[in-house]
Order: C-alpha cells, then sequence, then structure tokens
C-alpha cells in the first residue's frame, strides 16, 4: 500500500513538472508573451492564459454609467491584481470599488472576489483553462452581496498573429445586496471576445456578453462592450472602452464608457 501511495505521489509530481516545463517551450501558446497575453483589461472575459509563475500583475480604472431608468453612476479604482502560481496557475483578487450616484445620493463599495485559474490543456494556437471564483458577502447595503457567491468558468481561447477568438461559459451562484432583500440567484453566462491584433502596439476588442437571469425576478441580458487597448511597453498597457445594452438589465444601464491602464511585474 505505501509502494502504491508513493507511486501515485512522484506520478502527481512528475506530471506537474512536466507541464512546467512543457510550458516554457515554444509549443505554449502562453510563453513568453506581453502583458495583453494574460489578461485585457477592461473586458469581462479573462484570457485563458495565467500570468507567469514568479510575475503579478496590477490594474485599475474609472467607469461612468448612464443608467437605464436611475440616472449615472461614477466606479473607482476598479483594482485588480493577479498573481502567478507553480503548475500554469493564477490566483486573482479583485478588490472593492466605490460607487457614486449623485441623481438618487447613494455610494457605498462594490464586493470583493476571489478567483483560481488553471491552463488545462493547450497547443500552439488554442488552450483551455478552468477557473473558480469565490465572492464572500463584502461591500455595502446597496452594491454589495449579503450572501457569499461562486462561479465556475470554463475558457476557451485561439489565437494566431493577426486576433484572438475567445469565449468563456460561467455557472454562478449571486446575492443581491442586502438593501435588496438578500436574495439569491443563480445563473448561466455566455461571453465571446473578438481581438484583432491592429498593430504590435494597438489592440481592438468586441465583445457580447449576457446573463441568463440578471437578478431574482428578472429574465436575461445582454451587453456590448467595445475599445481599444494600447501596448505602451511589454509591461504596460492602456484601455479605453465603451458599452452598449443589448436587452434585458444586465448592470442596470444603458452605456457606459471606461479607461485605466495595466501593468506586469
Amino acid at each position: 500500500m505505501l509502494q502504491k501511495t508513493t507511486f501515485i505521489i512522484l506520478l502527481f509530481t512528475g506530471t506537474l513538472s512536466l507541464a512546467e516545463s512543457v510550458a516554457s517551450t515554444s509549443v505554449y501558446p502562453c510563453a513568453n508573451g506581453t502583458i495583453l497575453t494574460y489578461f485585457k483589461r477592461p473586458t469581462i472575459i479573462t484570457s485563458a492564459c495565467p500570468v507567469p509563475y514568479g510575475q503579478f500583475t496590477f490594474e485599475g480604472g474609472i467607469q461612468y454609467n448612464e443608467f437605464i431608468n436611475r440616472g449615472e453612476q461614477w466606479t473607482f479604482p476598479q483594482s485588480k491584481t493577479r498573481i502567478g502560481l507553480p503548475w500554469l496557475s493564477e490566483l486573482a483578487i479583485l478588490f472593492p470599488s466605490e460607487r457614486i450616484n449623485h441623481q438618487v445620493n447613494i455610494s457605498g463599495l462594490s464586493t470583493t472576489q476571489l478567483a483560481l485559474k488553471h491552463d488545462i490543456a493547450y497547443n500552439k494556437n488554442w488552450n483551455v483553462a478552468g477557473r473558480v471564483v469565490y465572492i464572500p458577502a463584502s461591500g455595502s447595503k446597496d452594491y454589495g452581496t449579503a450572501r457569499d457567491g461562486y462561479s465556475l468558468n470554463g475558457i476557451l481561447a485561439y489565437k494566431t498573429k493577426v486576433f484572438n477568438i475567445s469565449a468563456m461559459a460561467s455557472i454562478s451562484s449571486f446575492s443581491t445586496p442586502s438593501a435588496a432583500g438578500g436574495l439569491r440567484y443563480n445563473a448561466f453566462s455566455p461571453d465571446v471576445c473578438i481581438t484583432w491584433y491592429t498593430r504590435n502596439w494597438l489592440h481592438v476588442y468586441f465583445e457580447v456578453f449576457g446573463q441568463t437571469r440578471t437578478a431574482p425576478d428578472q429574465g436575461a441580458g445582454y451587453n456590448l462592450d467595445t475599445g481599444f487597448i494600447f501596448l505602451v511597453t511589454r509591461d504596460f498597457a492602456i484601455d479605453m472602452e465603451i458599452g452598449k445594452r443589448l436587452s434585458g438589465q444586465l448592470g442596470n444601464f444603458k452605456t457606459y464608457y471606461g479607461g485605466g491602464v495595466s501593468f506586469m511585474f
């Protein structure tokens, strides 16, 4: 029994070491990339490529929302960090943002989120990753979540020298803020993003994302997001975005505008 257990442990350790070794070769589509290889702030979808082990990223920005029926809102600083872990994995932490709605005189903090991502399979042009997200009860009574939330994401990406196509499917359990009763609801969320590398330093993206339920008493909602990402250096990027409501009340806005910066260390 001890010999069998030892063999299994050695096999598992060897497999992880092999994955790390293979990932350093030219076959791995995420190897030796720029900051835009590992994420593209401000898209909703996340890259299938984890941040390399031993490195981390930091991003932030500001967003202006025009709501369907409640005026306008500012959200900042949209801070997030991603930490490269061993074995093609990544830990991401989304920090609370301040949200201010002058129209109805409401302000407060959004939720905190923790996410763990792992690259599952790949070849030189595509890769598949899985991600689990934990949303602890956090934030203010108007913009936070009254109960813990969870999300399971599957990510598929295909890229060439000219474009990248990514798709993400998510199964999630959310909670409304305490001011809205702290009610729980479940949703399926599809997301497709196409990125065109117009220049080595300029990416243009188009993204459509949605949820089958946007609140306990609401149906599906879908939005369009598009923008430009400027690669200033390999480790520094600037972005600008505009989003439009397509249908439903996902986010309860009709238009939003945003911009931000990203760094990799």
